[in-house]
């Protein structure tokens, strides 16, 4: 049984999206059912095959639910999103799409920027030799190519 369409939009928030941006895209292509809104969002997250969602939504099978999903959303979200013909979007490319076009919300905001650079900075600091380290050398080993 497929998820509400509420459930479908927290996962998709979870993994990152910006559900008022897709809102919006969605709207774009109105009319749409239910259905294929939710199907929007969970490929969206890229956690499920096409055959995942055709179990979910009681399909036949991945490829023709991939069939049904182009004939739905996949024609108008192309135009939506200003894509050229040759571009494929199906359930499994959504997500890459959806993250080249800015649809995935920006989860580097500054503060966590500062830390990580700064962290970045004193691991570096720490993995450097000291001069005063000792150096190891394993007698039993020779660079004589034996």
């Amino acid at each position: 049984m497929p998820p509400s369409l509420c459930e479908a939009q927290k996962q998709a928030r979870n993994c990152g999206l910006d559900i008022p941006k897709l809102q919006a895209l969605l709207k774009e292509i109105e009319p749409l059912s239910e259905k294929y809104k939710i199907m929007f969002y969970l490929a969206a997250t890229g956690l499920y095959s096409a055959d995942d969602l055709a179990e979910k939504f009681n399909h036949s099978s991945g490829k023709n639910l991939n069939a049904d999903f182009n004939k739905n959303l996949g024609a108008e979200l192309k135009l939506s999103l200003d894509l050229d013909d040759s571009d494929r979007l199906g359930i499994t490319s959504l997500r890459r799409i959806l993250f080249k076009k800015g649809y995935l919300l920006d989860i580097n905001d500054d503060e966590s920027v500062r830390v990580l650079r700064t962290r970045y900075a004193e691991n570096s600091q720490l993995e450097e030799p000291s001069v005063s380290d000792p150096i190891i050398v394993d007698q039993n080993t020779t660079n004589q190519g034996d």
